[in-house]
């Protein structure tokens, strides 16, 4: 009978935001508005002291989410309180991308319109929240960029009155809270520029779990394994520094020569042993098994899901088995950690070509393609046969494949037993 892994618990905590597009006058999305929220079931925000709630809305999307938020390339406007005015600039980048808005309620005191304009030149974008022409920000007129009003605040004859004052700067109008086709064309007959509201889209949660400094680790190994250039003796260098890798790499190696009947001579022996492609995807997971809370069972599956891939694309003539064994290495790591494929894949250093294949969801039916395989095999590993009426695979050699993952699986998990380590 197999010993029950040891596990390094994980600490999770959850992190949740939203966003909300922003459109230009083609319809067209151009930005996003980041906003505060409690949890992922929030459609709105709960009460909080503005300056935790623009301190959580940084650390969820510039620091859990990174570069996968960074990566849409559109701009993204930041709520942003009097007091988060000295420390926002440490927290927020790249500044073309950031555009820091300004709550309403912020006076415009020779103080804060000093700090405004530091921000300002050093390359930030100023917008102006819920702006009315007799509110206390009307001194951040000339430093703004953007100036946002509230349709459901501000009637239209009001709106036309500022209309003179406002053209008097060089400023993008935002018209917020469009919720009907015909305010929406009223904004643009006025001269609106961009526009955000129900009527377009509302606020979207996003969320997930907040990474440990170990899970951060183990991203930056799997970044590092991802790299397509990386070399043998890069390998060999992150193994040797990494006694609890190094132990059982070998242990891994050695239970393969057992079966050809060599011994393993140095640690670019046993690399050369397993085989590049097999090796990545071996240190991937068994690092995520190291600080992901998982049971012993849920380890197995995730060994499980890759195998299940490389064989199922082994049936499909025009499918790289290596390429699937990396895409059911990610699913079953995303699981592991409870992030997105898409998230993972769009933070690795993988060839372009990989990610484009590893990127694309679900094909028409009939076909397939590498995500989609990856996503037969994690759901057949949980489910059974109940699982392959959307894979569209033979549900008996998928059966079959999964015969044989299974008898790897315990292969591998042979090699994760925890044993006391030499001296």
């Amino acid at each position: 009978m197999r010993s029950n892994v040891s596990v390094v618990p994980a600490q999770n905590h959850s992190y949740a935001f939203a966003r909300q597009p922003i459109l230009d006058r083609d319809s067209e999305l151009v930005a996003y508005e980041l906003l505060y929220r409690d949890s992922v079931k929030d459609e709105a925000a709960a009460v909080i002291h503005p300056v935790l709630a623009t301190a959580q809305v940084l650390m969820s999307s510039m620091l859990e989410q990174g570069e996968s938020i960074l990566l849409t390339g559109k701009e993204l406007y930041i709520n942003v309180p009097e007091q988060a005015l000295d420390w926002v600039e440490d927290w927020v980048c790249p500044k073309e991308q950031v555009v820091i808005e300004l709550l309403e309620d912020i006076p415009a005191t020779e103080d804060n319109i000093a700090k405004v304009d530091a921000l300002k030149k050093k390359g930030y974008k100023i917008a102006l929240d819920d702006f009315t022409i007799d509110s206390l920000a009307k001194g951040f007129l000339p430093y703004a960029d953007i100036v946002k009003i509230d349709l459901m605040a501000v009637s239209r004859e009001q709106i036309e009155q500022w209309w003179p004052i406002l053209k008097r700067y060089s400023l993008i109008l935002l018209a917020e809270k469009v919720e009907s086709h015909e305010q929406w064309l009223w904004c643009k007959a006025q001269g609106f520029d961009l526009f955000q509201g129900y009527f377009f889209a509302r606020p979207e949660n996003v969320s997930g779990k907040t990474f440990c400094s170990s899970h951060l680790q183990v991203l930056d190994l799997i970044n590092k394994l991802s790299d397509p250039a990386v070399s043998i003796s890069e390998l060999e260098g992150i193994i040797k520094t990494d006694p609890w890798l190094y132990y059982r790499l070998m242990r891994y190696a050695s239970n393969l020569c057992l079966k050809r009947e060599i011994s393993i001579s140095s640690v670019r022996h046993a690399i050369m042993v397993i085989g590049m492609v097999r090796l990545k995807a071996f240190l991937m997971l068994i690092s995520v098994t190291r600080v992901a809370a998982q049971s012993d069972a849920s380890i197995a599956q995730m060994f499980i899901v890759a195998y299940m891939a490389e064989a199922l694309a082994g049936d499909i003539q025009e499918l790289n088995t290596d390429t699937a064994f990396l895409a059911g290495t990610l699913k079953a790591i995303s699981v592991a950690l409870g992030c997105s494929v898409k998230v993972m894949v769009a933070e690795l250093k993988l060839a372009d070509e990989l990610k484009q294949l590893l990127e694309q969801g679900y094909m028409e039916s009939g076909d397939f393609n590498y995500m989609s395989i990856a996503e037969c095999a994690e759901k057949f590993s949980r489910q059974g046969c109940d699982s392959c009426t959307g894979c569209y695979m033979p549900t008996l050699r998928v059966q079959q494949h999964y015969e044989q993952a299974l008898r790897w699986s315990d292969s591998l998990m042979n090699t994760l037993v925890e044993e006391e380590l030499p001296g």
